[in-house]
């Protein structure tokens, strides 16, 4: 009893199954028909074969397709018709005039062209209207909107291309005048680069909106350099040495500051401009040079001045006329004998009058360098410099003394 129970069961569910197998052959063996309207034409080669050519589309914005297809039942749930494309190939045309123009019909990429029967229109072509293609070069002109931020400067504007080739038939393009973009620099602190879209203007200044008219260049990129102004301190740097100390100096550079302009980061760096390093000692009671104003490579020197003067003066100090007689040497082998053969030395000293006013002979060392014949025997005159003890107190020029290298201490 309870095989025969089991037997019916599975004779049910085999006939379940065999009915829904031949249920789904049976639907999915069914042939459906889709309606797609006005499918735009993609016109292939239009800017360049047939440009190349001098010949032009005139009627391509208004060219559609309406299709009816067939299709088995079980594509058609994955058949995403929003997706086909007509696409024409415009490079075997070479005359101007009204032809008929094949084209593709190409379907989703999840979609085999086998399976997908055109049920209409019987005849795959489209009717265009070739004409012959003028071209005219017009000015890119820019409209800067807003100013740059406070410390900032904007720099001179830059479009590529500043010239635009429009394409159409002559009478459509000879009214166009120039093209124009607009570039808004509100608070801008860097320099701007953009992609700008354009409008076409006619002599009367006014915007034209002509399909016929076909620009080669979709957008302007315009490039504005907005720089950072810093006023900066032109300086002279001095070395001191003893008795001649910069409080003890007047000076004067005229003009004391210039206007910089460039890349923030640069101009940032950039505290003062040093005109020269100068030795205190070198200079007499009065002096004055002039400067050239060299700056970075890549920095704008807005102001404009390209020199400078500098003055420098002291009434403060007073000179000596002393006959040294202290003498030393430095710089040599102590095993070696050394004698110095000068005895007195006259040395001109400059201090302040209270400094030189101290001073005696006994104050002042000459000391003999003998770097340069540490190696030698014999006499030389060799270069020497001025010490003097307990005060600030310089001496005025160079000095030599004679010596003379023994043998070897024995």
């Amino acid at each position: 009893m309870g095989q025969n129970k089991d037997r019916r069961i599975f004779y049910i569910v085999v006939s379940i199954l065999i009915s829904a197998f031949v249920w789904f052959y049976v639907n999915n063996s069914v042939v459906v028909t889709i309606s797609v309207d006005e499918i735009p034409v993609e016109f292939l080669n239009e800017d360049t074969t047939l440009a190349d050519r001098g010949l032009m589309l005139l009627n391509s914005e208004n060219t559609t397709v309406d299709l009816k297809l067939q299709v088995p039942r079980n594509i058609m749930f994955r058949f995403d018709t929003n997706k086909i494309r007509i696409v024409a190939d415009l490079s075997s045309i070479s005359t101007p005039g009204k032809q008929s123009l094949g084209y593709t019909i190409l379907y989703p990429s999840n979609i085999a062209a086998r399976d997908v029967t055109v049920d209409s229109p019987s005849v795959r072509t489209v009717s265009v209207e070739i004409g012959e293609l003028s071209r005219k070069e017009v000015e890119v002109r820019c409209k800067v909107v807003g100013s740059v931020a406070e410390n900032y400067i904007a720099g001179t504007l830059q479009i590529l291309p500043d010239m635009l080739e429009v394409r159409g038939q002559q009478v459509d393009i000879m009214q166009v005048n120039y093209a124009q973009v607009t570039l808004n620099i509100s608070h801008a602190t860097s320099t701007i680069v953009e992609l700008l879209d354009y409008e076409l203007y006619d002599f009367n200044d006014q915007v034209i909106n002509n399909p016929n008219i076909h620009p080669v260049s979709d957008q302007i990129q315009v490039t504005m350099p907005v720089m950072t102004v810093k006023e900066v301190p032109l300086v002279v740097h001095f070395v001191e040495s003893p008795g001649v100390r910069l409080a003890s100096f007047d000076y004067k550079i005229d003009p004391s500051t210039v206007t910089l302009s460039g890349d923030a980061a640069a101009v940032n760096a950039i505290n003062e401009i040093v005109l020269d390093t100068l030795e205190l000692s070198t200079l007499s009671e009065s002096e004055r040079f002039t400067y050239d104003v060299v700056l970075p490579d890549g920095i704008n020197n807005l102001s404009g001045i390209t020199s400078a003067s500098f003055e420098i003066s002291s009434q403060s100090f007073q000179t000596l006329e002393i006959e040294a007689t202290l003498f030393s040497y430095e710089n040599f082998d102590a095993s070696r004998s050394v004698s110095i053969v000068t005895s007195t030395l006259p040395v001109t000293l400059r201090g302040t009058p209270e400094e030189i006013a101290k001073v005696t002979a006994q104050d002042v060392h000459v000391v003999a360098d003998l770097t340069d014949i540490a190696d030698a025997s014999g006499s030389y005159t060799v270069p020497a410099r001025i010490q003097v003890d307990k005060y600030d107190i310089g001496a005025v020029g160079t000095y030599e003394v004679t010596v003379h290298i023994g043998g070897e201490n024995g």
